[in-house]
């Protein structure tokens, strides 16, 4: 078996109540992806010794991550999601239209969590399938930005952006505090379609 590929970025507001649970709302795809990274962080070992030797052991859990991924772009709606922007309008002189949307990066910026899914190609035995990923919870990073500028041939430049992946808060007879899922479907429409049930999206995107 072999990754081939890689396409799909879906974004969801994640909260969490006592009286309600786990909840997904305003999930949106608005980015082309190029690449993505998981890395995580794990609890150590735990063992217990007796007769000079290890009799018992607890396995470490995991404790954290982080998730880095490259896109074509990080758009306007994207960034006002995953980093809470506030916006205004500002009207220009000259500029045509009801105003110009500014984005405001300050004091009061505040990065939400966030549920986030994607789509790997896979190939075994000459068959191709599609590992949908949702990571529950994350928690990004306001993005280093860089651009350089274009000369005799176009250079693409690509947007990274990296992320804190949390534990769920959901916990029942099923899930203890799940941090990532995943399932193999046969078709990318099965597989965002898994990933959009995972993350409470409508076709409307609301």
């Amino acid at each position: 078996m072999a990754k081939k590929g890689l396409s799909r970025l879906f974004f969801a507001k994640y909260t969490y109540a006592a009286e309600s649970g786990v909840k997904y709302t305003d999930g949106c795809e608005t980015e082309k992806l190029a690449s993505y990274s998981v890395e995580t962080e794990s609890s150590d070992d735990s063992d217990l010794y007796l007769n000079n030797g290890v009799a018992e052991t607890e396995k470490g859990r995991f404790t954290t991550g982080t998730l880095t991924h490259s896109t074509g772009d990080l758009t306007n709606e994207t960034s006002k999601l995953i980093l809470g922007l506030k916006t205004t309008t500002v009207t220009i002189e000259g500029i045509d239209g009801s105003g110009v949307e500014e984005m405001i990066y300050d004091d009061d910026v505040k990065p939400i969590d966030c549920g986030v899914g994607f789509v790997e190609l896979h190939q075994t035995n000459g068959k191709d399938f599609y590992r949908a990923i949702v990571l529950a919870r994350v928690a990004y990073n306001i993005p280093n930005t860089s651009a350089n500028t274009r000369g005799e041939s176009v250079e693409w430049q690509t947007q990274e952006a990296t992320a804190r992946i949390l534990r769920s808060e959901q916990k029942d007879s099923t899930y203890n505090h799940p941090w990532k899922y995943s399932a193999d479907l046969d078709s990318e429409d099965n597989a965002v379609k898994y990933i959009k049930h995972k993350l409470n999206i409508t076709d409307s995107g609301e």
